[in-house]
């Protein structure tokens, strides 16, 4: 549990040198708080899986992806597989308003309006987005106005294949969340993140932001336009697509087991509930799709 004297910022400022900071993470996890920030940020996955929160949707992500995350929209990402397997991936983050005369050159509008009518974080899956690979890695290495042309080729390859972006629509308003409503869902999230395979109970939820059970259920909802009870589940059968996708185990008991559920029935009907199909139906399609 975070320390009240010293809390996390829900807002974090990007910091780096620069028009386009470049960050990149080569290292064991990723940052590990529920956070948001004034850029847009455009993160390209080099290697690791695993899953990304962004707003109150829980998505899985995969080597060979793009995600544009837009300016404000609260996430996490969490890394899965082995503690020995490293995460690699590189972030652009956009200061999309100090950068307004940059993009007000002609040559950029197209850019610029798709920055400025982001609705909501994107996703761009492999078939797309591995073609841009080589720039991403190569962006690293990069400086001056070297640094500035690779930017631009990336944007002109986000231009190409707007089309095939898939809205990650996190169904939170932009004002929904302040720095303290975000603290406490942080340390909500990280709980959750943490304990999912354990029985939770919305009393010990409640207690870790002082608040009394039916309070809780009260601000979790107006704050994720969810009950904890569904977050919790969603969060659930995310982790086990990833045990069946990453054949952890076939054995349908057992990943109901691993994440949480008391039975395989209460388990399937939760499945099916949220993704419209049961488990053997989505491990025979992700087969398929493989193939």
């Amino acid at each position: 549990m975070m320390d009240a004297r010293y809390p996390i910022e829900f807002t974090v400022p990007a910091f780096g040198a620069g028009s386009f900071y470049i960050q990149e993470d080569l290292r064991d996890e990723f940052y590990s708080h529920y956070h948001r920030h004034k850029e847009i940020q455009i993160s390209y996955v080099l290697n690791g899986r695993g899953s990304v929160v962004i707003g109150n949707l829980i998505q899985p992500f995969f080597e060979n992806e793009i995600f544009i995350l837009k300016a404000n929209d609260p996430h996490i990402f969490i890394k899965e597989g082995s503690d020995d397997e490293k995460i690699h991936v590189v972030h652009i983050f956009v200061a999309f308003d100090k950068l307004q005369p940059f993009f007000d050159m002609q040559e950029l509008h197209r850019i610029r309006d798709i920055f400025k009518s982001l609705d909501t974080s994107k996703k761009l899956i492999q078939k797309y987005s591995f073609r841009i690979r080589p720039k991403f890695q190569t962006l690293l290495g990069e400086e001056g106005l070297a640094k500035i042309m690779r930017v631009i080729e990336i944007f002109d390859f986000l231009i190409a294949n707007e089309k095939e972006m898939i809205s990650l629509y996190s169904g939170l308003p932009d004002s929904t969340f302040n720095d303290k409503v975000g603290v406490r869902i942080n340390e909500v999230l990280r709980f959750s993140l943490e304990n999912y395979n354990k029985e939770i109970s919305i009393d010990e939820v409640a207690r870790l932001i002082h608040m009394t059970p039916s309070a809780f259920c009260k601000y979790f909802k107006k704050h994720t336009m969810k009950t904890y009870v569904t977050f919790l589940n969603e969060i659930r059968i995310e982790k086990a697509c990833q045990l069946l996708i990453n054949k952890s185990t076939e054995n349908i008991s057992e990943v109901a087991y691993l994440c949480g559920f008391n039975t395989v029935v209460h388990f399937n009907r939760v499945f099916k509930n949220i993704l419209h199909s049961s488990p053997s139906e989505f491990i025979h399609k992700h087969a398929v799709n493989l193939a």
